[in-house]
């Protein structure tokens, strides 16, 4: 600690002040230096994630790696709950690689983008020939922070379909889902938003130490490549997106309107075709009258289960 003393006949400046100065100033340091420790341990940067291992999976034939990034559930938290998302890459077969993956943003949304490995490694072989293909469980699917209602699966087996078309026990359902979700320990269901999610699709580019990406959506997809493109376009070298759902399109709403003038093209379409209008004459006439003659009761095959 500095100490003033007489130099050459000079005033000594070792006053009583300055001595309980000299005796206060090491332990306001101490608490300066410990305070700034703690504000660099919050500011620091998150711990580097861990390189991605060598796994297998389901209809892929080649060897895939397999990481996880820790996010903070709430990004306005970073100190708070965490969660690992979880993403596959296949690397490219080129020993030469370029080094601007090809990211799959997957539907739903609720789709496992990993799941989808195994076929989209088929159809995607053209670009896994010079480049990864990378998919990304978004955070509530797959192993990121799973968001599964419980029974789900069993109830989709055994229920017949006209339940799940009955619209108070489909709001029960939710309501006893929702319940039960917020129950997790990553329960806080407001915390699962599309823009949300595409801060952990960039945290996965930046732990695979890539520049830029290209990205394919579909579905819903789309419109997470949309929102990742708005919040990180430096990151966005190419974006392939199949069957648009703009921001502003409030899906639930259009599928009603979009099957009924489905309907209607196919119906205007084997009319105005030879071989489909001389097989069915009568097509839309006879399907007037069985909307007339509803409700009816019929055995079907489950689209989900086979049964």
């Amino acid at each position: 600690r500095p100490r003033w003393a007489p130099q050459n006949g000079g005033m000594n400046l070792q006053t009583p002040l300055l001595r309980r100065a000299n005796r206060t100033v090491p332990g306001l340091l101490g608490l300066l230096v410990t305070g700034l420790a703690s504000t660099w341990a919050l500011a620091a940067p998150p711990t580097e994630p861990a390189s991605p291992q060598p796994c297998r999976l389901k209809g892929v034939e080649h060897e895939a790696l397999c990481g996880v990034v820790r996010r903070p559930l709430d990004p306005a938290m970073p100190q708070g709950v965490q969660i690992d998302v979880h993403y596959a890459v296949l690397p490219a077969l080129a020993r030469n690689k370029r080094n601007d993956p090809v990211f799959f943003f997957a539907g739903g949304p609720g789709q496992a983008a990993v799941r989808m490995a195994g076929p989209l490694s088929k159809r995607y072989a053209r670009f896994s020939n010079r480049r990864d293909l990378v998919f990304v469980d978004q955070r509530g699917t797959g192993l990121s922070a799973p968001l599964v209602c419980p029974g789900d699966d069993e109830r989709a087996a055994l229920q017949p379909l006209a339940d799940g078309l009955d619209e108070a026990k489909r709001l029960e359902r939710l309501t006893a889902c929702r319940t039960a979700l917020q129950k997790l320990p990553h329960g806080d269901l407001r915390q699962y938003t599309t823009t949300i999610a595409m801060g952990d699709i960039d945290a996965v580019r930046g732990a695979l130490r890539v520049e830029q990406i290209n990205a394919i959506g579909a579905s819903y997809g789309t419109r997470a490549v949309l929102e990742y493109q708005r919040q990180f376009p430096q990151r966005v070298r190419r974006a392939v997106i199949d069957g648009v759902a703009p921001p502003d399109m409030v899906l639930p709403v259009s599928f009603s309107p979009d099957n009924q003038a489905a309907m209607e093209a196919v119906l205007a379409g084997c009319q105005a075709q030879d071989a489909c209008k001389k097989r069915y004459p009568n097509l839309r006439a006879e399907w007037q009258q069985l909307l007339r003659s509803l409700p009816l009761t019929a055995t079907v095959t489950h689209p989900l289960t086979g049964r």
